[in-house]
């Protein structure tokens, strides 16, 4: 670990003691430099003796939600304080000379981001001391170019492009099953439908059905009233008399279908799919276009999808590439490891996804565990431009079991990725800066900026953004970005909201100045 730092750069991490019983017994914080003994320093608490209390456990974790929520700065400037002191000011002493700080983020300070407590460093994070070690071994890249993908279809082919009707009908019978070739299916009657009268008969229990058909005066035909979802109107159906040959829901149809619709939205929620579109990602893909030109590659709409990344893969064309970036929803997994996903098109998912044996699940989710299993890269950057991507079943020493792990162990020198969600305007802003500065295309710049210097650069830059600077950048970034036919092909703007509640901003205004909307994403791995 020693051998891979330079002067003027130090591995920090901490570790927090527990007895059986669940209670912090000890904290310490670690500095280790190029030279001599690692230095351990034991944190005081604010209880007697310097012990620990409940509150100064809890709050690295405070910080973390006060970050990304609607708090203050003020406020969060002051928690900033309490635990910069607590964690980093005993470090210091240490540090002499230190420019570079490698932050392994585990334990309490998992997703914390280091930046907002030590602004006078260039920080980088690491997993482990053990990649830090592993980093200065690599070969040399072979690979170049970039991978932008960005603006996925979120909406599933077939589906209705307004949402279903929240009307429950005014009674009758839930049909579950037609009969092929019977009384019904010959009617136009459809499974889903409801049955609301059968000739003169309302209908609310199934009993009611059977007696209807039994005294039915001979006709040639029974008049039948039917509700169908997102229809206006009860439709009238002609039927010939006797049995329907239909299934029925045995209860009532407005409580069979509140509770079908109960069952849908919970599994939405633990499946996901309620994703909205990101047109705006659209414009940061097209910031990577000016500034690369024909060495970026970009999948856009129904091409941003795990099967043209699947086919990248089988040709083995992803290995070639620099640069990776997804632009799109991120969906972090807390509980399993490695289930965090990347959201991407989802209009042509295949309709029976299994997977063969030895191969990828293609379920229009790429997860940290596939690419962990299947991913061979040969990158400087894959950089995950997403909510919450930096996040993943906590692993204790190993911080967040997810992506980054992922991207590292697939052959990727770093990632870039977000802790909490994150405003698409600001974003976009970001990482056209970032990218600027990593490949020296930026005015007044003479040679390409190391990643964490790049990325430290775009952040400081993003926070003393003013109101006007940054609405004039939203306005060029969307000029001549044109949106596909599911947009009408309207040109895309980004919005510059006020950072605070507060009356109309002012052009010297800094929106971004906020940590919420330029600490969210770090860097793991090789910051150089």
């Amino acid at each position: 670990m020693q051998a891979a730092l330079s002067a003027n750069a130090a591995l920090v991490f901490w570790l927090d003691v527990a007895d059986r019983s669940g209670g912090v017994q000890e904290h310490w914080g670690c500095v280790v430099r190029r030279d001599g003994e690692p230095h351990w320093e034991r944190l005081p608490g604010t209880g007697d003796g310097k012990a620990w209390t409940k509150s100064d456990i809890e709050r690295a974790k405070e910080l973390r939600t006060v970050l990304s929520g609607a708090v203050s700065a003020t406020e969060v400037q002051t928690l900033v304080h309490v635990v910069r002191e607590q964690r980093l000011d005993p470090l210091l002493k240490h540090l002499d000379g230190v420019q570079t700080l490698y932050v392994v983020g585990a334990g309490e300070m998992a997703g914390v981001p280091a930046e907002v407590l030590a602004p006078e460093y260039t920080i980088s994070y690491v997993p482990s001391g053990t990649l830090l070690a592993r980093m200065s071994k690599r070969p040399k890249l072979e690979s170049s170019g970039l991978l932008a993908l960005g603006d996925p279809v979120f909406g599933k082919k077939g589906a209705l492009s307004t949402p279903p009707s929240t009307t429950l009908p005014p009674g009758g019978l839930l049909v579950q099953q037609v009969v092929p070739g019977r009384t019904a299916a010959n009617a136009g009657l459809r499974p889903g439908d409801v049955l609301v009268r059968y000739g003169e008969t309302s209908l609310n229990g199934v009993g009611e059905l059977g007696a209807a058909i039994a005294s039915q005066t001979p006709a040639k035909s029974i008049s039948l009233a039917v509700w169908r979802e997102c229809e206006k109107e009860l439709l009238k159906l002609d039927a010939a008399p006797g049995k329907l040959g239909i299934g029925l829901h045995p209860k009532p149809a407005p409580e069979a279908i509140a509770e079908r619709r109960e069952a849908d939205a919970m599994l939405l929620t633990v499946r996901g799919g309620d994703w909205k579109d990101l047109p705006g990602t659209r414009t940061e893909v097209a910031q990577f276009q000016k500034l690369l030109g024909k060495d970026a590659t970009v999948l856009l709409d129904s091409a941003a999808s795990e099967q043209s990344l699947e086919q990248l893969r089988n040709n083995g064309d992803l290995s070639r590439f620099r640069y990776l970036h997804f632009a799109t929803h991120g969906e972090p997994n807390s509980v399993l490891e490695f289930e965090s996903a990347l959201i991407l098109a989802q209009d042509q998912i295949p309709e029976t996804p299994l997977p063969k044996a030895g191969e990828p699940f293609l379920n229009g989710q790429l997860s940290a565990r596939e690419v962990l299993d299947f991913w061979k890269l040969d990158a400087e950057l894959v950089t995950l431009s997403a909510c919450e991507t930096a996040l993943g079943r906590q692993g204790g020493g190993d911080g967040f079991l997810g992506f980054a792990q992922a991207f590292l162990t697939a052959g990727s020198r770093a990632v870039c990725l977000s802790l909490w969600k994150v405003d698409y305007t600001a974003t976009s802003l970001l990482m056209t800066r970032f990218y600027q500065n990593l490949l020296g295309k930026r005015l007044g710049l003479e040679a390409p900026m190391p990643k964490a210097v790049a990325l430290a650069e775009a952040k400081s830059w993003l926070r003393n953004l003013s109101q006007e600077e940054a609405a004039a950048l939203a306005v060029a970034a969307g000029q001549g970005v044109i949106r596909g036919e599911r947009g009408k092909g309207e040109t895309l703007k980004l919005v510059v909201r006020p950072s605070e509640p507060a009356p109309a901003p002012k052009p010297a205004d800094k929106p971004f100045a906020h940590p919420r909307f330029w600490s969210a994403f770090i860097l793991i791995g090789d910051p150089n």
